[in-house]
């Protein structure tokens, strides 16, 4: 009976099994085929697959294991085996953190304050900067010292806050300032505040009052400055505790006193200074002004004399206007003009010889000086492409666009543009990059939506785009659909490797951007980023280095130096860095 079924089951098993292996779009094909394996995944992105799945898990919500293998481009087992990866790694770490906060607690020296460090990095065989990151303060028992003070802290704790601060470049993050509190025992905010003074150390009352009770104890300066450590030298510290204590001996600056000054107060100062400041000395009205107000301050009497008489000074048009006038009364009689009002003859003669001057400046244009300037303003208007105006009608905008368009993007005769348009060419060239800025952002704004959405359809039925069909059926051409597109999932990374790098892609990018975006207008990386398909900092990144650029940072020298080192060409060592860089600018660079 079973060999009589064999048959008809092997009859019905080779169709499917054929179907099976020959459906070009069968998810265990392309997962099993085309997705990379779990020891080719990076540790971060083990991480971020791991994060993704438990974002659901915590929430109690089902995981959509068909969108994330669409995402990752892995398969289901492949992302629970590196969840289980991970878990593995945190017990560990939990594990780890348990055993050096016990190993800690028993390390503690009670007479220093602190744990003995060292010992727990010999008993796990683990870098103490670890150690420090996996201590976890609230399983601890070891009670954490409170030193807001700076007159708190002892010397050797002091000098070993600043050498362990010295393990760490640049300034310190809150990462780092954990470290340090683990470290030493100490709150995070005591170290912080320790070891500002140790890198700007000042002067502070409690500081002085330590000093001062050193010296009524006869120590002398250098001893002192062992036990505060933070200045740099005996010098310095001697030099800014002398300051301190200038400074506070002659106690706080009293505050200003108001006085206030009536109309007639300040007529009389204006007479003292009519009949005593006639040559502009000020003692004598000083002197007048003294025993007229004995109730006032000497400072606001002697600053009342100086801004009237600054203000008194000052000739407004009505002065010029009055002087006119007693002079067509009285002449030039500067005596009797300076009497009636009320000031010196030498300063009503000064009234007369400025309002002369300012009738003179503002005397009325001749019909000679007027036929000059519209002359002028005529040549200046028949001078054609030197007009440089910054105002741009309507009609002018929409003119240049016109204009543009009758050329070729790559060979846009700007001259005669210009010429057209009576503007300098740099003029019309800085407009057209506005005015097709405005464009772009005002048609992304308005077909972004639609432009994703067929983009994210063509994508999620195919897993690639045809900008054919998407430039069809949004009803744009295909740069403003590359242009507008906002859906980048599932695009790929481009990170310079000698070994992978393919010169294809690369003169594929080079093409696209030379084609659409050719100088000197702009690249929009985001269209580029669209059509490869890649993200769009990668682009901007790889761009760079094919056109020859290179940023040396601290970390590309190193590399440079440890190739180098290694025995490697230059020329070779180029290549590690960039595609196009030279062996001479590596040799410069390392040199």
């Amino acid at each position: 009976m079973l060999s009589r079924l064999l048959p008809n089951a092997a009859r019905i098993v080779r169709p499917t099994r054929a179907l099976y292996l020959t459906t070009p779009l069968s998810c265990h094909f392309i997962r099993r085929y085309v997705s990379p394996a779990v020891s080719s995944v990076s540790l971060e992105r083990q991480r971020e697959i791991a994060a993704a799945i438990r974002a659901y898990q915590k929430d109690s919500v089902t995981v959509p294991w068909f969108d994330l293998a669409h995402r990752f481009r892995l398969s289901q087992s492949d992302m629970e085996h590196i969840v289980a990866l991970d878990d593995d790694r945190l017990q560990k770490q939990r594990k780890l953190s348990a055993r050096v906060t016990q190993l800690a607690d028993q390390a503690f020296d009670s007479q220093r304050g602190r744990c003995d460090w060292d010992s727990v990095v010999k008993k796990l065989d683990v870098p103490l900067m670890e150690c420090l990151g996996r201590f976890d303060a609230s399983l601890s028992s070891v009670p954490v010292r409170s030193l807001p003070k700076f007159v708190d802290w002892l010397p050797d704790d002091f000098l070993l806050l600043k050498e362990f601060v010295q393990r760490f470049p640049g300034t310190l993050t809150a990462d780092d300032q954990r470290l340090v509190s683990a470290f030493m025992n100490v709150k995070q905010a005591d170290c912080v505040m320790a070891y500002s003074m140790c890198i700007r150390p000042q002067m502070t009352t409690e500081l002085s009052e330590l000093i001062t009770s050193y010296r009524d104890k006869d120590m002398t300066w250098k001893d002192i400055h062992q036990r505060v450590p933070g200045f740099a030298s005996v010098q310095a510290l001697t030099s800014v505790y002398s300051q301190f204590k200038a400074k506070v001996s002659s106690g706080p600056k009293p505050a200003t006193i108001r006085v206030r000054w009536t109309d007639a107060e300040t007529a009389r100062v204006r007479e003292i200074i009519r009949q005593h400041h006639s040559h502009g000395d000020m003692r004598s009205c000083m002197r007048v002004a003294k025993s007229d107000f004995p109730d006032k301050p000497l400072q606001s009497i002697e600053s009342k004399l100086y801004y009237t008489l600054r203000g008194w000074q000052g000739i407004t048009v009505a002065d010029m206007e009055r002087v006119k006038a007693l002079v067509d009364e009285y002449g030039q009689d500067w005596t009797q003009v300076g009497q009636v009002m009320g000031v010196t003859p030498e300063r009503a003669q000064r009234i007369w010889d400025q309002s002369q001057q300012h009738l003179k400046a503002t005397k009325g244009w001749t019909s000679r000086e007027l036929d000059i300037l519209r002359e002028c303003i005529r040549d200046d208007s028949t001078e054609g492409t030197t007009d440089n105006k910054s105002y741009w009608a309507s009609d002018d905008e929409a003119r240049l666009l016109h204009l543009v368009t009758l050329y070729d993007p790559r060979a846009i005769d700007w001259a005669t543009i210009s010429s057209e348009l009576r503007r300098n060419v740099s003029a019309c060239k800085l407009k057209y990059r506005q005015l097709r800025k405005q464009r772009e952002s005002k048609m992304a704004a308005e077909h972004a939506d639609a432009v994703s959405h067929a983009v994210k359809k063509q994508y999620t039925q195919h897993q690639n785009v045809n900008w054919v069909w998407v430039s069809e059926s949004v009803g744009l051409s295909e740069r403003e659909c590359l242009e507008a597109n906002q859906f980048g999932d599932g695009k790929a990374r481009w990170i310079y490797d000698p070994d992978t790098f393919s010169w294809d892609m690369a003169n594929r990018m080079t093409k696209f951007i030379e084609t659409n975006y050719p100088r000197p207008l702009p690249v929009n990386y985001t269209a580029v980023s669209n059509y490869m398909w890649i993200e769009p900092d990668d682009c901007v990144k790889m761009a760079g280095l094919l056109r020859g650029e290179m940023t040396w940072t601290k970390d590309v020298l190193a590399k440079v130096v440890e190739l180098r080192g290694q025995g490697m060409m230059y020329k070779a060592i180029a290549q590690q860095l960039s595609p196009n860089l030279t062996a001479s600018l590596a040799i410069l660079r390392h040199s």
